[in-house]
């Protein structure tokens, strides 16, 4: 989908070939989240027209067992018993903790490296798949197989009416549900992690077993899809813009923050009215699918001066790249502080980097995956 292109349609909108609402306003975006007649359950009930169509044939529903599971696509109570029981991984001091870990692997990871470096295989990919084995306590050997598990499952909540992706994203799901019981099974789980915490949980009776593995597949895609592409675009951005002094690391706090609205990693988000709610003379039924543009509402002109520059100076945090209200992504302050050390670590290493080749993208069942960003640098 081209979304910049929404930014000529009205700021809502029906879409009748897919059958669901599109929301490209920053304002009425930022409403909506915070509706509590729009529900985060939409992989329970939530269908466009391509899904009709695919039940109608082959009796397709949708996802998993597991992915419904996950607390964001779940709402009150159950998803702030489940959000409030991981939050401690993401609290200042945690963070802190983390931060060494964090700037030690970019170090290692750029070490030696020379004449050329691919962004994407030799530091997002690696760097995002490190953290999240760190902080879920899964074994180190885990991490290179968290990219393909992430990119299957990114294509089953964008096109599971395709019976093929249903079956690979399964598949995925099952193979980190078997990690999850390794890991548990060995000899000590690391403390403070979301495996000590969630078995906890479950030895208490606050959860049900399954919900370990669903918890932990989330933080799988969540800590690794939307970083290590953020760390990609980010870096496209800078190239594209001819910014990669700006970089450094006295301005890196609001350059971050100016990356994450001018190319948003998660581009869109859904919901499924439980009630009609009315918007700006529009009624959306009960039962009907809306898709909050995210990365569309990020470059509103009504929000955002020179909405489509990227201006490193500009001192605004309002953005949605990590969403709006109770659902506000529980990982951006890891997000941020990934982003951080890889930008910074590129910059103080390699004065100077250009396009080694054109970024090379892979489009996945209806997503396109940053694959391949080359640059030539020198120190």
């Amino acid at each position: 989908m081209d979304y910049l292109a929404l930014q000529e349609t009205e700021p809502i909108r029906r879409d009748d070939d897919l059958g669901v609402w599109i929301v490209t306003g920053f304002e009425q975006v930022r409403k909506l989240l915070r509706n509590p007649a729009l529900s985060s359950a939409w992989p329970e009930n939530g269908t466009t027209h391509l899904h009709d169509q695919q039940e109608s044939r082959d009796g397709v529903r949708r996802t998993s067992d597991i992915v419904r599971r996950w607390f964001m696509f779940n709402d009150a109570p159950r998803h702030q018993r489940l959000r409030g029981l991981i939050a401690p991984l993401f609290s200042t001091s945690r963070l802190a903790e983390l931060q060494p870990f964090v700037e030690e692997s970019v170090d290692q990871l750029l070490h030696g490296v020379a004449g050329q470096i691919d962004v994407m295989l030799d530091l997002a990919v690696p760097l995002a798949s490190r953290v999240v084995c760190r902080q879920i306590g899964l074994p180190p050997e885990v991490a290179p197989r968290i990219a393909a598990w992430a990119s299957e499952i990114d294509a089953l909540l964008v096109a599971d009416y395709l019976p093929e992706v249903v079956e690979r994203g399964t598949r995925a799901l099952e193979e980190i549900e078997q990690a999850v019981a390794t890991a548990r099974a060995g000899s000590e789980v690391p403390a403070g992690s979301a495996l000590e915490i969630l078995s906890h949980a479950f030895g208490t009776g606050l959860i049900e077993e399954l919900d370990i593995a669903a918890t932990a597949s989330l933080l799988i895609f969540a800590g690794f899809d939307t970083t290590s592409t953020f760390i990609g675009k980010a870096v496209r951005a800078l190239m594209h813009t001819e910014q990669w002094s700006a970089a450094a690391s006295e301005r890196i706090t609001s350059l971050v923050e100016e990356l994450l609205r001018f190319d948003t990693s998660v581009q869109q988000v859904a919901r499924i009215a439980v009630e009609p709610v009315e918007i700006e003379g529009h009624r959306i039924e009960r039962g009907e699918l809306v898709l909050m543009m995210l990365g569309v509402a990020n470059r509103d002109t009504d929000a955002f001066t020179n909405s489509d520059v990227l201006d490193p100076g500009r001192q605004s945090s309002r953005h949605l790249a990590f969403g709006y209200g109770a659902h506000y992504c529980l990982g951006a302050g890891l997000a941020r502080m990934e982003v951080s050390a890889a930008l910074n670590g590129l910059v103080k290493r390699f004065s100077h980097a250009e396009l080694a080749e054109p970024p090379v993208l892979r489009p996945h069942n209806g997503v396109t995956v940053l694959e391949h960003l080359r640059l030539s640098i020198r120190n």
